[in-house]
């Protein structure tokens, strides 16, 4: 099942509450999520993920992506053999430095 995580710009909502609602429903097992460059829907105007939050939380939750897509990934020299997208180093680590910049 998939999902677009998003909101008007006149909602009572904001990009931690899209956050928050990505972390659930990864969690409980969506397998597919709308991402736009910038998270930000211009057309329809709205603010919606952006494709860094998928990298970001394939890489906290160990998900992979569809076997068909990792290998094309790693075909195109963009992914590790492992399936882990080259440049994305949100380990333990850079969790916390991330965290700690927003705090």
């Amino acid at each position: 099942m998939g999902v677009d995580v998003c909101y008007t710009n006149h909602a009572e909502a904001d990009f931690d509450d899209m956050d928050t609602l990505l972390t659930l429903l990864a969690a409980a097992g969506v397998n597919f999520v709308i991402t736009v460059p910038g998270a930000d829907d211009v057309m329809l105007g709205y603010q919606s993920l952006s494709y860094h939050d998928a990298l970001y939380i394939r890489n906290v939750l160990g998900l992979r992506c569809a076997p068909e897509f990792e290998a094309w990934l790693i075909a195109q020299g963009m992914a590790e053999q492992s399936g882990r997208i080259w440049g994305v180093e949100l380990g333990e680590s850079g969790l916390r430095e991330l965290v700690g910049s927003v705090q």
